[in-house]
């Protein structure tokens, strides 16, 4: 492998097990808000890739799984577009992870809606405030999203103590984040950040100069970003840096799309699904689509006004028994025509990777 844009994606047909296809991966990196690609995240085990390039093409894929055929890492199944990782590339990936792992604290589901804005507004807060307390302005922001500059001059007037104190305070909460983050972390988020005199590099530039791949150092940056954001939404003790993401906190169910929410929002009142397909106008399976999404999203929801425990039960052996998500292989070995595909989603959503 050339490079850890690779390693992921050979990874990401490892955990599919040729169960999917190619394009899923591409649905998955990209971060698809679509059913399909919120349940293949939990199913297989990719929450931590889930979202993690936006950018990603359909090109790059195919570029890439064209290199692998040739290196022979991977090979074709029966299915169009389907592949199952050789024993060489199983070999050559763990050699490779060896060397350069898979950041452990990984959560592009989770934290996938938030990352960029915390990141945008986090490196203008520091931009500015150090323009400030070095009484350098005008300068030019780094960011040039106007709700990114609104919400900074919203925190700045939110937060009218002394500029040098206040440049104190979040200096602290960073630098107690970045001590509990790995040397690699620390110097990759630091030559990030812009200030005074200053530029934050790009990836591209960090690999050169630390001579390491340029997709390497995004998921390590990555990493210490999601680090930081796991620590400020569970401990009361970076007020500052805590509101910079207040209004995904407060957002009820920060990873649910908008129309599960409120679908969500009609289940919480007791309707059942046909009345929330009518009164929203929406497709039943629709509705399907948004529950299947809200177990994922919450394991302590109930799936048993969906679904007999003697039925969960029933599915949760097969899965064990046949260790496949494929739904036609689950519905065909339980053999009761009374338990629907829909119902073994859901338990497959309440289960997760855990199957």
């Amino acid at each position: 492998m050339n490079n850890y844009l690779q390693a992921i994606i050979l990874y990401a047909i490892q955990k599919f097990q040729g169960e999917r296809s190619i394009y899923a991966i591409y649905h998955m990196l990209q971060g698809k808000k679509s059913s399909q690609t919120i349940q293949d995240a939990h199913l297989f085990g990719l929450t931590n890739i889930f979202g993690t390039m936006p950018r990603f093409t359909r090109e790059e894929l195919s570029q890439n799984i064209k290199l692998f055929l040739e290196l022979k890492l991977i090979e074709p199944t029966e299915k169009n577009d389907v592949y199952l990782i050789s024993e060489q590339g199983g070999g050559a990936l763990a050699s490779y992870f060896k060397k350069w792992p898979l950041p452990l604290s990984l959560n592009g589901w989770k934290y996938q809606n938030i990352t960029p804005d915390f990141w945008r507004r986090l490196n203008l807060l520091i931009q500015t405030i150090s323009h400030i307390v070095h009484n350098e302005r005008p300068f030019y922001p780094i960011q040039q999203n106007q709700r990114v500059q609104e919400f900074v001059k919203g925190f700045l007037y939110a937060n009218q103590q002394n500029r040098e104190l206040l440049a104190q305070h979040l200096f602290d909460e960073l630098v107690t984040l970045l001590e509990m983050q790995s040397e690699l972390n620390r110097d990759i988020f630091v030559l990030k950040i812009t200030g005074v005199n200053r530029i934050g590099l790009t990836f591209e530039q960090i690999g050169k100069r630390k001579e390491i791949d340029e997709w390497f150092v995004h998921y390590v940056f990555l990493d210490s970003l999601h680090q930081m954001l796991a620590e400020i939404s569970t401990v009361r003790d970076y007020p500052l840096l805590a509101s910079l993401i207040h209004d995904w906190k407060n957002g009820g169910h920060p990873h649910l799309t908008q129309s599960t929410h409120t679908t969500l929002q009609y289940i919480q009142a007791g309707k059942t699904i046909q009345e929330i397909a009518e009164i929203r106008r929406l497709k039943g399976n629709t509705i399907e689509d948004h529950l299947v999404e809200i177990v994922l999203s919450d394991k302590s929801f109930s799936i048993n006004d969906y679904v007999p425990i003697e039925d969960e039960d029933k599915i949760i052996t097969v899965i064990k028994r046949l260790n496949t998500r494929k739904l036609k292989a689950i519905k065909e070995a339980v053999d009761n025509e009374q338990i629907s595909f829909f119902q073994i989603r859901l338990v497959l959503a309440k289960i997760g990777d855990r199957g």
